[in-house]
């Protein structure tokens, strides 16, 4: 019986990570989809308020970007990277609302200054 696609091996995971490092054009292709089913899976089961497409790719950037800095002696990538995606969605959640307030409070202010506006 195979594993689901949706399940990480983190053994296979790190194994995967030690093989980019030293032949990148490799095993990207294999790496990309270890990544894929991570982010993918926080996305789907955290549910934060961000738009799916721009929070994987941003994603996708940050765990590239942070490879070089995992340390399988510290702890696992499974561990390490969730940690780093879920820390960055949580970001980029808080900046989407915090951005949404100020376009809410730049409505209120238009609204008050322009009271007969949008009533037609």
């Amino acid at each position: 019986m195979s594993p689901k696609k949706h399940y990480l091996n983190n053994k296979e995971f790190e194994a995967v990570i030690a093989n980019y490092l030293e032949n990148p054009s490799e095993y990207e292709a294999d790496l990309v989809g270890k990544l894929d089913i991570l982010i993918t899976n926080i996305l789907l089961s955290f549910k934060f308020n961000v738009d799916f497409d721009d929070a994987k790719q941003e994603c996708f950037m940050l765990a590239f970007k942070t490879l070089k800095n995992f340390k399988g002696s510290k702890g696992s990538a499974f561990n390490y990277f969730t940690t780093v995606i879920v820390n960055n969605l949580k970001l980029m959640y808080t900046k989407n609302k915090k951005y949404m307030q100020k376009i809410h409070d730049y409505q209120e202010i238009i609204n008050r200054s322009h009271p007969n506006s949008g009533q037609g």
